[in-house]
C-alpha cells in the first residue's frame, strides 16, 4: 500500500504569499556589510530598573502579530489521519489503512429509506439538527446512506466496475477504500418521498436540496461534490453528498464557494493514479 503523499501543492493563495516574502526580502541590503551607525545608534542607554518605566520590549510588537496571524488561518488544513474531522480523502488519497473503521459510530435518530444508517458522533448529532431545522421549514429529508464499510465499498464498486467498466464506475462511485462513506463523515440524503435508490441532480433544484445547499453549513457540512467541478474533485455534481467539518470550517468553505480540495490548497484529484485492477490500495 502507498504511503506517499503528493508534492505540495503550491495554489495562487501560496503564490502570493511566497512573492511577498520574496519582496521583502528584496528590500534588505546585502553587500556583506552592516549599514554605518549614526552616533544616536552607537551611544546606547542602560537599561532602566525593572518596574521603573522600563522600555516595552521586542516580544510585545511579535505577540500581536502573532495573534493577527491566528486571526487569518484557516480553521481547518488537511490531514490524512483517518480519526480526523479534516481527513483529506479523494481519488488521490486514499485512506491508511485502507480498511480503517471508525471508534465512534452510533446510528441516526432521524428518517431513514434503509434503517441502521451510521455516522461517527459529532457528526450523527449534527445531521440530526439539520434535518429538524429543515423540519421547521418545511422540509421533510431522508438519509439513502451514511456509514459504508471497506466490504461494502467493495461490493458497491466491484459489481459496477464488471457491468459497466472502469470508466462509468470511476465517475459515480468511488473505490474501495477511497470512499468518503468509510470515515464515518459522510452521508446522501434526499426527501422523504424519494425512491432511495435514485440520487438524481435534479435534487438541487428542489425546494429540499435549496435549502440543505444554503444551510448545511450552518450545522458544519458542505457540498462535497459541487456543479462544475468535476476537474477537482473527481465527481459529478452530486447535490445530495454531505460531508461533516464542523461549523467553523464548512462556514469558510461555503463562504469561499470553492471545493474542500482547492480550500485545502491541495492538489485536483480528477482521476486515480492507477487502474482498478492494478490499484495497490485495494484488497482483493
Amino acid at each position: 500500500m502507498r504511503s506517499d503523499r503528493p508534492a505540495p501543492y503550491l495554489s495562487r493563495r501560496t503564490l502570493l504569499a511566497i512573492g511577498g516574502a520574496a519582496g521583502l526580502a528584496a528590500c534588505t541590503p546585502d553587500n556583506g556589510e552592516s549599514p554605518e551607525q549614526t552616533p544616536a545608534q552607537q551611544s546606547i542607554p542602560a537599561p532602566a530598573p525593572e518596574g521603573e518605566g522600563a522600555p516595552p520590549t521586542a516580544e510585545e510588537p511579535e505577540t500581536e502579530q502573532a495573534e493577527e496571524a491566528d486571526d487569518d488561518a484557516p480553521a481547518s488544513e488537511a490531514s490524512w489521519d483517518p480519526d480526523s474531522t479534516y481527513v483529506l480523502v479523494n481519488k488521490r488519497n486514499p485512506l491508511e489503512p485502507a480498511d480503517h473503521v471508525p471508534s465512534d459510530l452510533r446510528e441516526l435518530d432521524i428518517f431513514q429509506h434503509y434503517e441502521g444508517q451510521q455516522l461517527r458522533e459529532e457528526a450523527a448529532g449534527a445531521l440530526e439538527e439539520l434535518f429538524a431545522a429543515a423540519a421547521e421549514e418545511g422540509h421533510a429529508l431522508a438519509v439513502t446512506t451514511a456509514y459504508r464499510d471497506y466490504e461494502h465499498q467493495f461490493a458497491l464498486y466491484d459489481s459496477w466496475y464488471w457491468e459497466h467498466g472502469q470508466e462509468w464506475t470511476d465517475a459515480r462511485s468511488a473505490r474501495p477504500g477511497y470512499s468518503e462513506h468509510q470515515t464515518g463523515l459522510a452521508v446522501d440524503i434526499l426527501t422523504e418521498d424519494s425512491h432511495p435508490d435514485e440520487l438524481l441532480e435534479s435534487f438541487g433544484g428542489m425546494p429540499e436540496g435549496e435549502w440543505v445547499a444554503e444551510h448545511a453549513h450552518e450545522f458544519g457540512f458542505i457540498i462535497r461534490y459541487p456543479e462544475g467541478a468535476e476537474d477537482i474533485t473527481g465527481y459529478q455534481y452530486e447535490p445530495w453528498h454531505l460531508r461533516y467539518l464542523g461549523v467553523e470550517a464548512a462556514a469558510e468553505v461555503f463562504e469561499e464557494g470553492v471545493t474542500l480540495e482547492e480550500h485545502w490548497d491541495q492538489p485536483p484529484a480528477p482521476d486515480y493514479e492507477y487502474d482498478y485492477l492494478e490499484d495497490p490500495a485495494v484488497d482483493r
